[in-house]
């Protein structure tokens, strides 16, 4: 036997940003809910999707160190088809009636693929156990309606465990027993993606495509939820919990959290203080992420589009996936972060690879070194909260002011001497205070006299040509 409730939701371009809640009365002894979505039309033509993928993207190669000047559309006639057809976004969000989450829609919602949350199985991206008796909510997350669409949405409450489902959360497999200990610098990511939200990889495929990789540590940070990271059972390789909260205004990473949290939370009445919080009060870092990409209409959410208050904010991603596709954004972000710097705020920058798939790693996806005591979760925060931490697409580096390392302060004196390493020749570019101080080019290491004259702050840029290969944190200036 089942209970089936039909709703048929009819979407205008108004009910963009909206969230819009649909109750559910479970009676007792249900063992599975399925849910399944239809929106149409889900995108637009080819036609229609030109002109606002062009103005978009107008609008993200106009930043940077060397914004694009477009007086004609002839360079973005020959791209704009890989953005299309725009499509009309809304995920799902399933909370029971103790309140907890369930789930959410991610790939599969508005595309007829079933949604089950069960006793003994759910589907990916959901949460499996005990289905209390009460009022649950279906929250639509209405993320972009370009055009008049209509929802329909059917769920079934079964009392059998009746349905089969083709991604299915499967006991998870450990990767490693053990992990060697290590200290000093250690190299990860913090911003993963697996199949629990959109990305293509298993946890577990994760953990070996980055072992590969060389990596010492990673961050699972799926989309509005932390429950993939709650499947991992034994593993020995350090994976660390977290959440990327995908919202209307922007996308920001919790790191090193164990609960779930609201994206929601962010609006633009209050910005992200209250979400900042709920992250910090779990001891984690909150990270601004990819705050210059491309958003409406093509990544709606996905730009950083409110305020942001810096006393709430740990780190900021300045360099996001490859450089040689998103270099208009990740050198705004260099911009922005010199800029918050120079305010007085000690904003650690990082590099992630918001990886969905094995082919968003390239030669010029960075890589973050952390320099730690020992390999721990706690260090790891610790040290990133301290600015102990350098991006780099390969190569290893090193600065020194005297005897003070990436992160840490010292006072201002007639004896300084900077030191400086990179394991490939490059340009070597030295910003002090937001502007660039001194240039070095065509070099591998080098140590000199220097003289500064205002507190603040010093940090390195290696690039070869136009192409960034690496940067430090700062040194601070007393």
């Amino acid at each position: 036997m089942s209970n089936e409730f039909h709703f048929n939701i009819e979407l205008y371009p108004e009910d963009s940003k909206k969230l819009i809640p649909i109750d559910i009365d479970v009676p007792d002894g249900i063992k599975e809910i399925v849910i399944r979505g239809i929106l149409e039309p889900e995108t637009l033509s080819h036609e229609e999707s030109k002109k606002p993928i062009i103005d978009a993207l107008k609008k993200y190669v106009s930043q940077g160190f060397e914004p694009l000047e477009v007086r004609n559309n002839q360079i973005l006639e020959k791209i704009w088809r890989e953005f299309s057809p725009l499509k009309n976004i809304v995920n799902l969000r399933i909370i029971d009636s103790e309140g907890k989450f369930r789930g959410t829609g991610d790939n599969r919602f508005t595309k007829g693929i079933p949604i089950k949350i069960g006793v003994e199985e759910s589907t990916l991206g959901c949460v499996t156990g005990d289905i209390p008796p009460g009022e649950w909510k279906l929250i639509l997350e209405v993320k972009q309606i370009l055009k008049r669409c209509i929802l329909n949405i059917v769920v079934f409450l079964n009392r059998e465990n009746s349905i089969k489902i083709v991604d299915p959360i499967l006991p998870y497999t450990s990767v490693l027993r053990e992990w060697e200990s290590k200290e000093g610098w250690v190299k990860g990511d913090f911003h993963l993606h697996s199949n629990h939200s959109d990305g293509a990889l298993s946890i577990e495929e994760l953990i070996k495509f980055s072992i590969k990789r060389g990596l010492d540590f990673i961050f699972l940070t799926d989309h509005n939820k932390i429950s993939g990271y709650h499947t991992i059972e034994d593993e020995g390789y350090p994976i660390f919990g977290g959440i990327e909260f995908t919202t209307f205004w922007g996308h920001f990473l919790g790191l090193g959290i164990y609960d779930y949290i609201p994206w929601d939370l962010v609006n633009p009445n209050v910005g992200i203080r209250r979400l900042a919080e709920k992250v910090h009060y779990q001891e984690g870092i909150f990270c601004i992420s990819h705050p210059f990409t491309l958003s409406y209409p093509i990544c709606p959410g996905c730009r950083c589009e409110i305020p942001i208050d810096y006393d709430f904010v740990d780190a900021i991603e300045v360099w996001t996936g490859t450089f040689s596709l998103r270099k208009f954004e990740i050198t705004e972000g260099i911009k922005e972060w010199r800029r918050i710097l120079k305010e007085g705020y000690k904003i650690t920058a990082i590099g992630s690879s918001d990886m969905h798939k094995i082919e968003d790693i390239r030669d010029d996806t960075p890589v973050n070194y952390v320099y730690v005591d020992n390999l721990t979760l706690e260090n790891i925060i610790r040290s990133v909260k301290e600015g102990k931490v350098y991006v780099t697409s390969g190569p290893k580096i090193e600065f020194y002011i005297n005897d003070k390392n990436i992160g840490e302060s010292l006072r201002i004196d007639d004896d300084m001497i900077l030191k400086y390493s990179c394991e490939e020749e490059a340009d070597v570019k030295i910003i002090y205070n937001g502007e660039e101080f001194i240039k070095i080019p065509k070099t591998k290491r080098g140590a000199f006299q220097i003289r500064f004259d205002d507190k603040g702050y010093v940090y390195l840029e290696f690039w070869q040509g136009n192409k960034l290969l690496a940067f430090t944190n700062p040194i601070y200036l007393m």
